[in-house]
Parts: structure tokens; C-alpha cells; sequence
């Protein structure tokens, strides 16, 4: 069994969590890192760390995204990079800026389209190659991230 651990936003939290189950991802342990429950996950090794919202509290999560095999984190959001600093995990990084990983090109009013620009490897040490992907949310554009997301970890466990 896996771990997802998600740092997000708590209005955002249910909202991601039924976009991750609709997409049928194997059998996980999805686990929501907040300021006050970070003292208990700190030896929780994560499969995969979602980072979707800005973190603030550096000083606890650094051991934790050390210790995570892949890394997805929202490249629109501010965060201080200082803390990817000396850290070997693999990043996968994604939105609407041109330099991420899987980039939302478009978002239209009933599809969204992403553009997988370089390379990306998956749980199972596969590679996915360079390509275009169509996707239909289920949901407004409010949660256009949290699609993202979900369509992301489809690939990753594809």
C-alpha cells in the first residue's frame, strides 16, 4: 500500500481527495499534512508528496519532503525554494508556467489540455514520454488544480 501526502488548503481537501478517488488511483492512504499533525507524520516515507498550496512551515516538512519519492508540486504558487536545497528527490512540477513539468496549456470551458514537456518517470520506474493530453474535468475550473492532479497521479500509477 501507498502513501499520498497532500499539503493543501483546507477548503481544497475534500475537493482534491474525491478528484483523486474518481480517478480510480490504487489502493492509497491519502494523508493531509496541516501545521498541527505534521509532529505525527514525520515517519510516514510518502510515495508521493503533493504540494498544492504554499507551505509555511518549512522547519517541520523538510524531513518529510527529503524522505519522499516523488515530489508534485504547484509551480503557481509561492513557495521558498530554499527548501528543494541539497534534497535528491524526484520533482515533478505543474500549472500554467511555461518551465513545468506538465503545463496547462489551455482551459477551456470543457476540457483542459496538458502538455507533458519533459520526461517523467513513474511509481513503477517507467518512463512517460513527451506528449499531449486531453482531459475532461468532472468539476468547475475552480478546482482545475486538483484535476490536474488527480490526472497526474493516473499517469504515474498507469
Amino acid at each position: 500500500m501507498s502513501f499520498i501526502g497532500i499539503i493543501t488548503n483546507k477548503s481544497n481537501r475534500i475537493d482534491l481527495e474525491y478528484i483523486l478517488k474518481s480517478k480510480k488511483i490504487p489502493e492509497t492512504n491519502i494523508i493531509i499534512l496541516r501545521p498541527e499533525n505534521i509532529e505525527n507524520i514525520k515517519n510516514v516515507k510518502f510515495d508521493i508528496l503533493i504540494i498544492n498550496y504554499g507551505i509555511k512551515f518549512y522547519d517541520k516538512i523538510k524531513d518529510i519532503i527529503k524522505n519522499a519519492k516523488i515530489i508534485l508540486i504547484n509551480i503557481d504558487i509561492k513557495f521558498d525554494r530554499k527548501i528543494f536545497e541539497n534534497i535528491e528527490t524526484y520533482v515533478i512540477t505543474y500549472g500554467f508556467n511555461n518551465r513545468a513539468t506538465v503545463m496547462i496549456t489551455s482551459s477551456e470551458q470543457d476540457e483542459v489540455i496538458l502538455d507533458i514537456q519533459r520526461y517523467i518517470k513513474s511509481v513503477n520506474n517507467k518512463y512517460i514520454e513527451n506528449k499531449v493530453i486531453k482531459i475532461f474535468p468532472q468539476y468547475s475550473k475552480k478546482y482545475i488544480y486538483e484535476e490536474v492532479v488527480g490526472e497526474i497521479l493516473k499517469i504515474l500509477y498507469g
